[in-house]
């Protein structure tokens, strides 16, 4: 073999050992997710089963997230532009939420409206989002998104409750439909006939108006459309409506006529209406939240309990937790108002109905000084969290607010360690896939600090490797070095074939 032939020989081995381009982000080797049936922004269903493009991006994310998740979003949005039509017909971007009681298809098209983007945001009940987290290996800790809500919207309504042994926490102010009709049905004199379910809550009577047990009516919830400016059904149970949302609800029996209940009184901050079995209907109405409806819907949605009798003077509270005020007046359940401008807590010169349009409030019992009231939100102190999070609430309720790529090291819930395995703690930080044509998850990005062309660049390449997206003709790139070897074998072998013709007429000539 001449020197030429062993070069090109070479040349070819060189071709032939080159790795074939790998992924940015981190590549998995997992089974394929299993199928599962989830519902779209626009009230649809999200069938994966069905899913036939070659690559499906999934990504886990929440609309009370205000940091990460938009960003996320935006990230995505710009891959979607980056792609050519060829490979935009082959890719599926979806979005899966991790905060199924808020996370209604309306509020989801109202966040995809608001970030310009179409590919479906899916959404479902607890019961049916629990295996698909599982099956991506997403661990959702409600807690954790709770406090990453309060840590990020400072500028939200919440309620701080340090209690008796001097354990403090705080809750984001929460006002379902539950919460809405139980308190206007005390300020109405109404008697609720509720009992609790499988399903949560269910209303049987109101003011001694039983529901029949043969179903030939029940009490409807409805809530005000105020586009159509009209009452429709309620499309989930009491509990999951946001009253912050769906300020005006109407209980009727599913007998009558629904377009004879009134409109609501929508210069008022939230109303209740109840429409008798004789069309009459009755509506007591909310002018502004007050520290009483902030006490009693934080602490509902935190599931703790708390008595707030009412007297001449308005409400005044007296039970949290099974911690009664005593009757001698040692001390009391005394009211806090935050102070942003000094930063710090105030005693309310008021009742907790006098205090309207606040951000946020707090109760204490009165040996308690407020300046040992934890602020609504806090930093870290110095060392606390291992030096990667920020600590929040204090006593038996303190736990970090770990920085992304960190998580609670197992039950530890006072340090964070870096996430060392393949399952992602969604609330701080999240996750975003890439899945094959099979539905295996090839490839995964944490967190939002990533930049588009390189994420893009691993779909391309996820493409490529399954000759997809306009890559039909190279998709195999082992062939296409064969090829390429090959040629040049031949072109090693033509100058020599031809040299040697060569010779061989030079020499018959002479």
């Amino acid at each position: 073999m001449n020197a030429r032939a062993t070069l090109v020989v070479l040349l070819v081995t060189a071709l032939l050992v080159t790795p074939v381009a790998g992924y940015t982000g981190k590549q998995l080797s997992r089974t394929a997710v299993e199928p599962f049936e989830l519902t779209m922004q626009d009230g649809s269903t999200y069938d994966l089963e069905f899913e036939s493009h070659s690559v499906v991006v999934v990504s886990f994310m929440f609309t009370r997230c205000t940091d990460v998740c938009p960003v996320i979003t935006q990230l995505l949005k710009s891959v979607e532009l980056e792609l050519t039509e060829e490979e935009a017909a082959d890719v599926q971007f979806i979005s899966i939420t991790v905060d199924p009681a808020y996370d209604t298809p309306e509020q989801l098209a109202a966040y995809t409206a608001l970030h310009g983007v179409e590919w479906p945001h899916l959404t479902g009940n607890q019961t049916v989002l629990e295996p698909v987290w599982a099956n991506f290996g997403v661990v959702v800790q409600e807690s954790v998104i709770e406090a990453h809500v309060m840590g990020y919207q400072p500028g939200a309504s919440s309620v701080t409750v340090v209690d008796v042994e001097g354990n403090a926490s705080t809750h984001m102010f929460a006002y379902n439909g539950w919460t809405a009709t139980r308190l206007a049905a005390a300020e109405a004199g109404w008697e609720l006939n509720v009992t609790d379910g499988q399903w949560g809550k269910f209303l049987h009577g109101i003011d001694g108006m039983e529901s029949p047990s043969d179903w030939s009516w029940y009490w409807e919830l409805n809530v005000w459309n105020a586009s159509g400016m009209a009452w429709e059904t309620a499309p989930v149970g009491m509990e999951d409506v946001d009253v912050l949302e769906e300020a005006h609800l109407a209980w009727r029996p599913s007998t009558t006529n629904r377009s004879l209940i009134p409109a609501p009184p929508t210069d008022q901050a939230s109303s209740v209406t109840v429409q008798w079995n004789n069309s009459t209907s009755e509506t007591v109405a909310v002018e502004a939240f007050t520290a009483y409806h902030l006490t009693e819907g934080a602490m509902e949605g935190a599931n703790r309990s708390v008595n707030v009798e009412s007297s001449s003077f308005g409400h005044y509270l007296t039970t949290i937790d099974n911690a009664t005020a005593p009757d001698d007046g040692s001390w009391w359940w005394n009211l806090y108002q935050w102070n942003a401008t000094a930063q710090a807590w105030m005693s309310s010169e008021v009742g907790m109905d006098g205090l309207v349009e606040l951000d946020h409030v707090a109760w204490a019992p009165s040996t308690v000084n407020a300046t040992d009231l934890p602020a609504p939100t806090q930093p870290a102190s110095e060392g606390a969290c291992n030096g990667h999070g920020w600590e929040m609430g204090s006593g038996a309720s303190l736990h970090c607010m770990c920085d992304e790529g960190y998580a609670w090291d197992d039950d530890d819930r006072l340090s964070c360690v870096p996430e060392v395995t393949e399952d992602y703690t969604v609330g701080h930080s999240t996750i975003t896939y890439l899945l094959n044509d099979r539905k295996q998850p090839v490839v995964a990005w944490t967190g939002d600090r990533w930049h588009a062309e390189d994420f893009t660049e691993d779909v391309r390449e996820l493409l490529r490797k399954q000759g997809a997206g306009g890559y039909e003709d190279n998709d195999t790139p082992w062939a296409s070095l064969a090829l390429t070897a090959g040629a040049m074998m031949m072109a090693a072998a033509v100058p020599r074939s031809a040299h040697a013709e060569g010779e061989h007429t030079r020499r018959k000539g002479e």
